[in-house]
């Protein structure tokens, strides 16, 4: 098997890596980054994750993958509050990508993580060892689901400045 090639820019592995409609869906969740002014950084330690963020602190990440797959994830839901503008089925998409702690998938967590045990609560439903690192992901979302996302880095983008907790994904 051999070794997934490294891009040097998030575009690059969108068009290098993807095929069809999800080439053309990641190309235009990344095309709305760019729009809305939220900068993108591949850190070097990665392979084709691109963090994206917001007065400095990161929100997020678009990856891809060479099987065909891109994905996006949340970092940090502490505490989403339903503004009433949210539909049930919009929330019932954010509670089911909410991803639990493991402490395996980077061994870049704080031990033991107090924020994970301590839980939170994510759009009124209450959430118990859940991963910061990995907060919310999103694998191959479809049109619906990106517009989902969107709104979810909008209301990520107004609680920075009150909620910005340490994590390793911040910096």
């Amino acid at each position: 098997m051999s070794e997934q090639k490294k891009y040097d820019k998030i575009e690059d592995a969108i068009i290098g890596l993807l095929d069809g409609k999800l080439k053309e869906k990641a190309l235009e969740f990344l095309a709305y980054l760019n729009e809305n002014q939220f900068p993108l950084k591949m850190p070097k330690y990665t392979r084709n994750y691109a963090k994206f963020s917001f007065n400095e602190k990161y929100l997020g990440w678009i990856g891809v993958e060479d099987n065909n797959t891109w994905n996006v994830e949340i970092f940090n839901f502490s505490n989403f509050v339903a503004s009433g503008d949210e539909d049930e089925e919009f929330i019932a998409t954010v509670h089911k990508h909410i991803n639990p702690c493991s402490h395996s998938c980077c061994g870049s967590c704080l031990e033991p993580c107090e924020i994970a045990k301590e839980g939170m609560t994510v759009f009124g439903k209450k959430f118990c060892n859940v991963c910061l690192q990995h907060t919310c992901g999103f694998n191959n979302p479809d049109e619906k689901t990106v517009g989902y996302i969107k709104k979810l880095i909008e209301y990520r983008k107004n609680v920075v400045p009150q909620n910005y907790i340490y994590h390793c994904n911040h910096l």
